[in-house]
């Protein structure tokens, strides 16, 4: 369908020209600058900023703040429904909008804030869905309903997800042994929505005391190194377990967490295994080692019995006995050990010198 015949079919469903323009402008965009948008309709430049406040009301776009304001088109299931009701050419415009809507957009960006907490949270089953080693949630019961399904999805294809429920269970406590999701713990204290996934996508968004909604998008793995840790230490670490997949020993996909959490019982003697996947720091390649952890450090030196997390960050090492031979597994972003840990599983813990081991 030529572009003239989308805009006719656009104005027929109650658009006015200039909405049926600037929409159109930002279908084929994708998402840009409005002043951009404006370019590439007859809409004067004076006028262009109302009429896409006015697209955002319908439901059309949305606006995101950056260092200009920008559009981009939302879902068109709306507004493809509302066409297809008035025959074949409005049906065939549909098709055409959904064709568009689904392209790449020209440009990705680290760091967008958008004004829907549910389009954060979409996003971030979308980022789930696609997740090939991890994630760590920390949601409502209600938002937890809402993703569960792509959690259990990827759970089934072996993703490591860490679930926090924040503030009440609203009757989840009967539902969750059901789950096949690694570990969720909760805590009755309200927090913000926070999801990290595979290291480098991060969603947040306030869910309590907030007089208007936003929510942060992030494509960058420093930054999500940051939310990983703001969920480690204020939404994982310090509240209670309510559920743990069995038959797959502890899981922890930061190296922090577990020097925190195997320190003490190497101190006492224990002959730990341990199975690390991860990415090997000198060629980039994914990597799997297994073994019985010969050492746990921070820095050069021993773990302390049981070391604080403000001590651990960038400086947590597990060093493997395996094959002959001792692997060296940093956290995220290693560089001087032999692998970047993604996940590490205990698979055994024994104490060769107790009577009753």
């Amino acid at each position: 369908m030529e572009t003239d015949q989308l805009h006719e079919a656009l104005t027929r469903a109650g658009l006015t020209e200039y909405q049926a323009g600037v929409y159109l402008a930002v279908l084929d965009l994708g998402e840009g600058p409005v002043v951009d948008v404006a370019e590439r309709t007859d809409v004067p430049a004076s006028q262009v900023y109302e009429v896409v406040r006015s697209l955002e009301d319908k439901g059309f776009v949305e606006t995101i703040d950056r260092d200009r304001l920008h559009a981009r088109a939302v879902e068109p299931a709306a507004v493809m429904s509302e066409l297809r009701q008035t025959g074949e050419l409005l049906s065939t415009a549909a098709d055409e909008i959904e064709e568009r809507w689904e392209r790449p957009t020209p440009e990705q960006h680290r760091v967008s804030v958008v004004k829907r907490k549910a389009t954060v949270l979409d996003r971030a089953r979308d980022a789930v869905a696609d997740a090939d080693v991890g994630a760590e949630l920390a949601v409502t019961a209600e938002q937890f309903r809402e993703i569960r399904p792509t959690l259990e999805a990827a759970a089934d294809r072996g993703v490591v997800l860490h679930v926090a429920i924040n503030g009440p269970l609203d009757g989840l406590d009967d539902e969750l042994d059901d789950s096949g999701i690694t570990e969720i713990r909760h805590s009755e204290t309200p927090g913000s929505l926070l999801v990290i996934v595979d290291r480098h996508q991060s969603f947040v968004s306030p869910n309590y005391h907030n007089d208007e909604e936003y929510g942060v998008l992030v494509d960058d793995q420093i930054l999500s190194f940051m939310m990983h840790w703001t969920f480690l230490t204020c939404g994982w670490v310090p509240w209670e377990t309510v559920h743990a997949a069995e038959d797959i020993g502890a899981t922890y996909i930061s190296v922090e967490e577990c020097v925190h959490e195997v320190a003490g019982a190497w101190h006492d003697g224990a002959a730990i295994d341990v199975s690390v996947t991860g990415r090997d720091t000198d060629v980039g390649e994914p990597v799997t080692v297994a073994g019985e952890l010969a050492y746990v450090l921070t820095g050069d030196e021993p773990a302390s019995r049981d070391p604080r997390y403000e001590h651990l960050g960038g400086n947590a090492t597990l060093v493997v006995a395996t094959d002959g031979e001792f692997v060296t597994v940093g956290g995220w972003g290693a560089v001087y050990e032999d692998v970047e840990a993604q996940v590490v599983r205990v698979d055994g813990v024994r104490y060769p010198d107790r009577d009753d081991a």
